[in-house]
């Protein structure tokens, strides 16, 4: 497999040139064919706004939904588009019915956004964190060990993210979920990283056990930013939206009554969301098919994780390949006084986007793999870190 050169030139994305892009994984980017969809979708909402949005919207909106849901494999009836995969693990949240002296089982490796989320549940419901501790460096079996040996009779909800954001790491579902299931305890999976990663079967994920699947179009499926998804099982309780809004009136909205409630959350741009098939259809057309996308840019990212790793001396290995999607992070030691948030400052000022991960354990470089990547990035990145002090851990 080629990994020298980008699958796809840069100049088919709106990336800039002046900028080395090597963190897909935080914000996503766009290709040039994507932004114009979505801004054609707009020039046809403002041209007769109430047009749209009382006769074409919900049309358009569904088509949206079905061609998502086809290719993440997901129930349509029981999928909405929300604005990010934390707004879809705020519903999820909001839907449960976790009370006092509940427990919620989540990782030390969950993204802080979903930490505060659950901090601020279970001091408003007398609920309590239950942490589980992952191995690193990382392997699969010792990690579901340890999320499953957090389960006690007073679990009532789990959190897991599918891939980890601060690491990279992908956890194994199908030795997790079936623990909760098999204890009828509602699981959420923060997928903000799962879809474009993963060849994605959430329907299969459902029968798992999963209750709710939150995910991100943004990110690796390329669509603009503002467009992601809940997908809820029949046994999930709800849903709550975070706004309430005409759906929530019977007599409004489609009869479908999961997407009257999540569909229509006050006015808003829906063109992120109606350009996902366009988003889905390039990009499986600059590389080859999806599968081929996925297949690449994971032996990228590998690739990357070992060239970073030996450019920068480090010693451990965080991940082996089986426990990564198209990401990497590298373990690192900074120069005295110096914390990761002033290197990755740095870092974007001279024109480099990489995130430097301030963890627990030690922070880390992470790295993503995209199409308009290529190998020769990871030497290049070794030898400005080893310029700004830093050293592999």
């Amino acid at each position: 497999m080629k990994l020298a050169a980008p699958a796809s030139p840069l100049d088919q994305w709106a990336l800039g040139r002046n900028v080395r892009h090597l963190n897909h994984g935080s914000f996503g980017g766009c290709p040039r064919d994507v932004i114009d969809a979505a801004n054609a979708w707009r020039a046809r909402l403002e041209s007769a706004p109430m047009k749209f949005f009382v006769l074409d919207w919900q049309r358009e909106l569904d088509a949206a939904r079905a061609a998502l849901a086809g290719f993440l494999r997901a129930p349509s009836e029981r999928m909405s588009f929300v604005p990010n995969a934390t707004t879809g693990v705020a519903i999820a949240l909001a839907s449960s019915t976790i009370g006092a002296g509940d427990e919620i089982v989540t990782t030390d490796h969950a993204y802080r956004a979903c930490k505060n989320q659950l901090a601020r549940l279970a001091e408003a419901r007398g609920a309590t964190i239950r942490f589980a501790k992952l191995p690193l460096p990382f392997d699969a079996d010792a990690a579901a060990l340890a999320i499953t040996k957090e389960i006690t009779p007073r679990t009532r909800l789990a959190l897991l993210d599918h891939i980890t954001s601060p690491t990279a790491l992908v956890l194994p579902l199908e030795r997790i979920v079936p623990a909760f299931a098999a204890q009828d305890i509602p699981v959420i999976v923060d997928g903000a990283h799962g879809p474009g990663q993963l060849a994605l079967d959430v329907g299969a994920l459902l029968k798992l056990g999963v209750t709710w699947y939150a995910g991100n179009n943004h990110k690796w499926l390329c669509a603009p930013k503002s467009s992601g998804f809940i997908v809820a099982a029949a046994s999930a309780s709800g849903p709550r939206p975070v706004v309430t809004s005409h759906g929530a009136s019977p007599e409004y909205g489609p009869s479908n009554r999961f997407h009257a409630e999540l569909d229509w959350m006050g006015s808003h741009d829906p063109s992120p969301n109606l350009a996902v098939p366009t988003a889905i259809a390039t990009l499986a057309g600059m590389g080859n098919g999806w599968a081929h996308v996925i297949a690449r840019n994971h032996a990228l990212a590998v690739e990357l994780q070992g060239r970073l790793t030996a450019g920068l001396g480090a010693k451990t290995v965080l991940a082996q390949d089986t426990s990564l999607g198209t990401m990497a992070a590298v373990p690192i030691t900074l120069p005295p006084n110096t914390k990761p948030l002033e290197l990755e400052m740095r870092l974007l000022e001279e024109g480099w986007e990489i995130p430097i991960v301030d963890f627990p354990q030690g922070p880390l470089v992470r790295i993503s793999a995209h199409l308009y990547n290529h190998a020769d990035e990871a030497d290049a990145l070794a030898a400005k870190l080893r310029d700004c002090g830093v050293t592999g851990r």
